[in-house]
């Protein structure tokens, strides 16, 4: 009986156990098999999406490096005719496609007018582009070139592409007449954002803030051009022109708005030692006989006209806004711009080195690049690297002028004046003071541009927004050494698009 107890007791109770065991497991498996489908579904989802986008961002940088290629240019139409087609297709990786489809689009005609879309191709310049690719799979029956944004198992990337067609530095500013005792007057361009050709160039009130009417830019070409005032008649918006023949220019020939063409003398306008825009001769690239003059002085509503040079703060004597531009001013004609006055110029005060301080006054120009003494500076090369290198001196000589080197205050003198001292061209340099390291491009944002003195302080003009700022008599800022950052004031020479922004905007996902 007991033996028999025994034998039977433990068959009875696991054979329950056992079953309990199995159920659980069954259930835990038809639980789990949903669960395991559903995690492979969102892989294969997560990996669809993923192959989606790269084909979509393909198709974007493919379209992204045909129109960088297209060199579309500030100075007029560029090549057109290698924009890329309004639609692109491609193999992004193996089984995946894109379709990219560009819309193209024109200046408007008008200020308070939308940009309008172009043909295909465009046969204007076109100041942006919208960028719509949608990557997808492809097989033998969906081929890249028919996909389209919402198919199954595809994304769509949209984006912005702006066109370069101005210089980011130059963003414009007044054009006002030096005489401040009475009302500011200010060139303007007019109501129109783009004045027709042939329209008079007048002087009227300056607008408080700025305004779109009076935003002249200087450029390379010595050109006075209306900022914005581009459009299809005038792909490179309108300048300010006086024209040789068959009429010979005289005294009063009134300076009319036309279609801006660059380096023609008719356009040319030369800042003079007189702060006045001189004229270019037809056919010498020397300064001409004529300046800009208002007709009336000192009157609102007056038209500029050709006249005299010399001076008259009421009738010729200009001041551009820093945003102006720097006109032919570089490295090139030896002049030392800087980055954050953009039409301004390292000058000797008065043309007598004697001055406690030197000044970054408006840049001079001349059309075949021969600027006055003052303003002409012998330069070291530019220091492309941050490794230490030999210093050397920055120097000018003219006539009556045996030649002057720039001099630091010294190695405790930060935010003091930067003076000059006599020496010779060539040489050796002991004097510390004369010691200069100028920067090119680096390579690096915060070390490139800079004018640095041996005793590690950085060459800058003094800061025009500081009220009150310190300022020379006319209003333009004093030179001093600082300690080095990243300030836009301590960059002299820096290319104008130095700061460019992003030609890619507003990019999304759709």
């Amino acid at each position: 009986m007991i033996g028999d107890k025994l034998r039977r007791g433990p068959d009875q109770g696991s054979l329950p156990m056992a079953m309990l065991v199995s159920l659980v497991a069954m259930a835990l498996s038809a639980t789990l098999v949903p669960i395991v489908i559903g995690e492979v579904t969102s892989s294969r989802t997560v990996s669809v999406r993923t192959h989606a986008l790269q084909a979509s961002q393909t198709g974007i940088n493919v379209a992204l490096g045909q129109l960088r290629s297209a060199s579309v240019g500030t100075a007029g139409p560029g090549n057109l005719e290698e924009l890329p087609p309004c639609e692109i297709s491609g193999k992004a990786e193996t089984g995946w496609g894109y379709h990219v489809k560009i819309v193209y689009y024109r200046l408007a005609a008008t200020a308070t007018a939308e940009p309008t879309v172009q043909g295909c191709p465009p046969n204007d310049v076109p100041v942006t582009a919208r960028l719509f690719s949608t990557g997808g799979p492809i097989t033998l029956t969906k081929t890249a070139a028919t996909l389209a944004a919402g198919d199954a198992d595809s994304r769509t990337i949209e984006a912005t592409y702006t066109f370069k067609t101005s210089n980011e530095n130059i963003v414009g500013g007044e054009i006002q007449l030096a005489d401040t005792a009475t009302n500011r007057l200010c060139m303007d361009g007019g109501t129109d954002a783009s004045p027709a050709a042939g329209a008079p160039v007048k002087m009227q009130l300056c607008k408080a803030g700025g305004n779109s009417d009076q935003r002249f830019a200087y450029t390379p070409d010595l050109n006075i051009k209306l900022v914005g005032s581009e459009t299809a008649l005038a792909t490179a918006g309108m300048c300010l022109d006086v024209p040789y023949g068959p009429v010979p220019r005289a005294a009063g020939s009134k300076v009319l708005f036309q279609p801006c063409l660059g380096l023609i003398p008719r356009q040319q306008w030369s800042l003079n030692d007189s702060s006045n825009f001189s004229s270019t001769r037809e056919t010498e690239a020397v300064l001409g006989d004529f300046c800009l003059n208002l007709a009336i002085p000192g009157t609102v509503g007056s038209d500029i006209v050709l006249g005299a040079c010399g001076g008259g703060t009421d009738r010729r004597i200009f001041r551009p806004q820093p945003g102006v531009g720097a006109g032919m001013a570089s490295a090139k004609t030896g002049q030392l711009v800087n980055f954050k006055q953009f039409s301004r110029c390292l000058d000797v005060t008065d043309f007598v080195p004697t001055r406690p301080y030197m000044i970054v006054w408006f840049c001079k120009q001349a059309p075949d690049g021969d600027i006055p003494w003052n303003q002409h500076w012998t330069l070291p090369t530019a220091v492309t690297t941050e490794e230490p290198t030999t210093p050397e001196r920055i120097r000018t000589a003219g006539s009556g002028n045996p030649g002057y080197c720039l001099s630091s205050p010294g190695s405790a003198a930060t935010n003091l004046y930067v003076t000059m001292k006599a020496c010779d061209a060539t040489g050796p340099l002991t004097d510390p003071d004369l010691m200069w390291t100028v920067y090119g491009d680096t390579g690096n944002y915060a070390t490139s541009y800079r004018i640095i003195d041996s005793f590690g302080f950085c060459l800058t003009p003094t800061d025009l927004a500081i009220i009150p700022p310190d300022t020379h008599t006319d209003g333009t800022a004093k030179v001093k050494v600082a300690d080095c950052d990243k300030s836009e004031l301590q960059k002299w020479n820096a290319p104008a698009d130095f700061n460019k922004p992003k030609a890619l905007t507003n990019s999304r996902e759709n």
